[in-house]
């Protein structure tokens, strides 16, 4: 288990003990980045997200095209979260030295420009409000407002190129997979075939264990008590990845979270 996935049981749990009278927190996130980490439901039928975020650590990212006959980058049509004036600046700057950011590699580049980081948390506070998120949960149990993101963190920008996320094993081969992975000597139980998906279970920890087979890279994701395996994709996108580093500031007092919750 990662550190950020501990930290995501941890305060699933923590919230559950500490205000559980008052509302549900089950953990919703894992590896989707779609949603948020923590699902909230009050006593009172009120439902938001709540995102844990384990300082250090990366908040948020989008992809950004080179287009080399118009010397610009553009704002990819598969990023989740719609274009909004702080990616729109951000852009700006980019194409203002165009040949240094296209040239960014997997190293990456820092984007640094006059007010980064209230432009990158204006970025990240719009991106998770899109989600239903509410309230950032962070070190020390740290409960903060998304509207008051700055107030709390250090936030910068880089621009490199990453590998895109991954997917189900799908339907066309998902037999060979398993057969594959038999064949490898994983020690594997049982398992399931749900539609895309294939799960197994194992006594061995397997978690982020990787294996090749054809022209793909696999992965098995824990879930539960199965392994999810998941296809790796082969694409490399050139991402703004947003970064954070938590400020010594005190967060909400049990009294002002609850008096939310009720």
């Amino acid at each position: 288990m990662t550190i950020w996935e501990k930290f995501e049981t941890e305060c699933t749990e923590y919230l559950n003990k500490k205000f559980g009278n008052l509302a549900s927190f089950t953990n919703a996130g894992g590896s989707d980045s779609t949603i948020s980490d923590i699902y909230v439901r009050t006593r009172k039928g009120k439902e938001f997200y709540i995102e844990a975020k384990h300082s250090p650590a990366q908040c948020g990212q989008f992809v950004l095209l080179p287009n080399i006959s118009t010397r610009s980058f553009e704002y990819s049509r598969l990023n989740i979260t719609p274009l909004n004036s702080a990616a729109k600046t951000i852009i700006r700057h980019m194409n203002a030295d165009f040949d240094a950011y296209k040239e960014a590699g997997t190293t990456g580049k820092d984007i640094d420009l006059h007010d980064g980081g209230k432009i990158f948390a204006e970025w990240i506070i719009d991106s998770y409000k899109n989600k239903g998120t509410i309230f950032f949960i962070t070190n020390d149990y740290t409960i903060l407002r998304v509207d008051d993101f700055l107030e709390y963190f250090y936030v910068t920008a880089k621009y490199r190129v990453k590998r895109s996320g991954s997917s189900g094993v799908g339907k066309s081969n998902i037999s060979e997979v398993y057969n594959h992975i038999l064949k490898s000597g994983f020690n594997i139980g049982s398992h399931v075939m749900d539609g895309a998906k294939l799960f197994v279970t194992s006594p061995d920890m397997l978690h982020n264990t990787r294996f090749v087979f054809g022209n793909y890279e696999y992965m098995f994701s824990q879930r539960g008590s199965q392994y999810e395996i998941r296809k790796l994709s082969n694409t490399f996108n050139a991402n703004v990845i947003f970064s954070i580093e938590k400020k010594s500031k005190q967060g909400l007092s049990d009294m002002e979270f609850s008096q939310f919750l009720k």
